[in-house]
């Protein structure tokens, strides 16, 4: 997955994002994480971005998530059909662990 990142904006771009599953799943955790934000996807590059105001997100606050979301980042790099179950779960760990 390519994340391309400054204060404000976030975008992050993969083939799996075509997966509706879990492109809505991902969409819903971006949601949780900044309400505020406007997001958009665009299918001709499987990208989704988020842009929302830099100061409602506090990244320190986000630094437990990073070993979950490194739990799923290798079964998203090598993606075949049979993972999108782990995947989904993945992220709704992800989605658990901020609500």
């Amino acid at each position: 997955m390519q994340y391309n990142y400054f204060p404000g904006r976030l975008r992050f771009r993969d083939p799996v994002l075509r997966d509706e599953d879990i492109r809505n799943a991902a969409l819903e955790v971006v949601k949780l994480i900044c309400p505020a934000a406007e997001i958009t996807y665009k299918e001709s590059t499987a990208s989704i971005l988020a842009v929302y105001p830099s100061d409602s997100v506090q990244p320190e606050k986000l630094k437990p998530l990073v070993p979950l979301l490194l739990k799923i980042e290798p079964k998203i790099r090598f993606y075949t059909p049979k993972k999108k179950p782990e995947i989904l779960a993945g992220i709704e760990a992800v989605k658990g662990a901020l609500l």
